[in-house]
């Protein structure tokens, strides 16, 4: 009680001018039709302004939560593939249910921060060694590769980007059995180069550039892009072809980091 009044006699006059104010705004609100009229608006305004932020707040946290359940089906339905399982199948009696390893399994991540506008770009995951992922692992979404990863905290991850000019990508022309090693120019975002096709090889613009088996870090036949244009250099027997990626790399968001269950048994023989 005793606090009570040392309260009061501290801050009497503030709460008592606080007391008289909100009467003095009752009265003219119920008194007076007009300033009613914009109390009332006001209100309804003020109302439907805080109710907007809490659907949005609820949203984004339900949104967030849809993006990691769907992330999940997502790596249930990739590892059920053909080019994440290893065949066992020796001869045409042993192919079975069993007959098939399975090869890569993947992760699900975010992008929390990405660049394009440099020579090397990198991105950085909200996935780290905690989670499995580990140096040498590749990055992939739904729209092809993303780049691969170089070094891991414990709950973060640097992906260097397929926009770096050291990123060399093993990848194939679809179809042909044609490989060769994807590079970037340093140009635009959206374009790749594949490198060290023979200029015998037999393709057209808008065949599908893939990933191939002879790489470690993805599996087989993820797409990449297509063939925008392609010509001879003289005195080089190789074509220089231009990729258009299917990903845009400006606008990752959820990747899946590729874990390749055989790469250390892969690394005895290299």
């Amino acid at each position: 009680m005793r606090g009570l009044l040392q309260l009061f006699a501290a801050y009497g006059g503030f709460l008592l001018f606080f007391v008289l104010e909100a009467i003095s705004f009752t009265l003219i609100v119920q008194l007076n039709q007009r300033q009613g009229e914009i109390a009332s608006n006001s209100y309804g305004m003020a109302t439907a302004y805080f109710d907007q932020a809490s659907d949005w707040v609820t949203d984004y946290w339900g949104l967030k939560n849809e993006v990691v359940r769907l992330q999940g089906k997502n790596i249930k339905l990739m590892e059920e593939l053909d080019n994440a399982r290893y065949s066992n199948a020796v001869n045409r009696d042993t192919v079975g249910q069993d007959s098939a390893t399975q090869a890569y399994t993947f992760i699900g991540a975010h992008v929390i921060s990405n660049s394009i506008i440099s020579n090397n770009n990198f991105l950085r995951l909200n996935r780290g060694g905690r989670h499995g992922v580990h140096p040498n692992m590749g990055v992939i979404n739904e729209e092809g590769i993303v780049g691969i990863v170089v070094d891991t905290t414990r709950h973060f991850s640097q992906v260097m980007s397929i926009l770096h000019s050291q990123a060399r990508i093993n990848a194939s022309i679809k179809g042909t059995g044609y490989f060769g090693t994807l590079t970037w120019d340093g140009r635009d975002p959206k374009k790749m180069q594949l490198n060290a096709i023979p200029r015998h090889a037999k393709f057209v613009t808008g065949d599908i550039i893939v990933t191939n088996s002879y790489s470690h870090l993805f599996p087989a036949g993820i797409e990449i892009g297509v063939i925008e244009s392609f010509e001879e250099i003289q005195g080089n027997n190789f074509f220089k072809i231009q990729v258009e990626l299917f990903n845009d790399m400006a606008a990752v968001r959820n990747v899946y980091v590729v874990n390749n269950l055989m790469r250390e048994e892969l690394d005895k023989l290299d």
